[in-house]
């Protein structure tokens, strides 16, 4: 080879090298999604934790949320909620079954984004469980029609109940790279996601 053809071979060999070690090492890549709902509710979770808030925020139907929460509320002042203060008691007989506002929701939900999201995400590595406390395990049941007087929130709790019967349900999430864990209530979509989360609780830290 001619010394000037050799000099410009090493030039472009040495160009490439320094291209490679520029763009620096490749990160892993994630492993495919499940074909499970569940499961891609936890993995897009966990996606959308290390994204940042606003993906986080993009799982929520804030809309369904809001009715979820205020149909949860009368049944906790009922029975599923013991030892209630009397101010707690107050507060909850103060609702007259109309949903909270979506606007609310994502202010609510999204402050549970540091708190209880990042904690429970930390670097990753969730994997699906069942929820470790009773509280959070009845989210993903069927609301029993309430006793007379209650009529008001019939609509209500047909309308949540429909949520549930979409292929939905409630999945705990731990992650190997976080601490603690959370219930997340999910109900299916015709959407290319499949689903959209209309809850979230807290699930303890052991």
């Amino acid at each position: 080879m001619p010394p000037e053809r050799a000099r410009a071979s090493a030039a472009v060999a040495l160009a490439v090298v320094a291209a490679a070690a520029a763009c620096g090492p490749r990160a892993p890549s994630r492993p495919p999604r499940p074909a499970s709902v569940p499961a891609q509710v936890v993995y897009d979770f966990e996606a959308a934790v290390l994204d940042g808030r606003a993906a986080f925020e993009g799982l929520f139907d804030f809309v369904e949320v809001g009715a979820f929460e205020i149909l949860l509320r009368r049944y906790d002042l009922l029975g599923r909620l013991p030892e209630l203060t009397d101010e707690e008691r107050a507060d909850l007989e103060a609702d007259d079954g109309t949903p909270y506002p979506p606007e609310r929701e994502r202010r609510n939900v999204g402050n549970f984004y540091k708190r209880l999201a990042q904690r429970t995400v930390g670097t990753g590595g969730c994997a699906a469980a069942p929820p470790r406390w009773r509280y959070n395990q009845l989210l993903g049941v069927a609301f029993e029609p309430l006793p007379p007087g209650h009529e008001h929130y019939e609509a209500l709790r047909l309308r949540v109940n429909a949520q549930l019967a979409r292929g939905g349900g409630v999945i705990g999430i731990r992650c190997a790279g976080g601490k603690g864990g959370l219930a997340l209530v999910y109900s299916q979509r015709d959407t290319a996601r499949g689903y959209d989360i209309i809850t979230i609780y807290d699930d303890g830290v052991p």
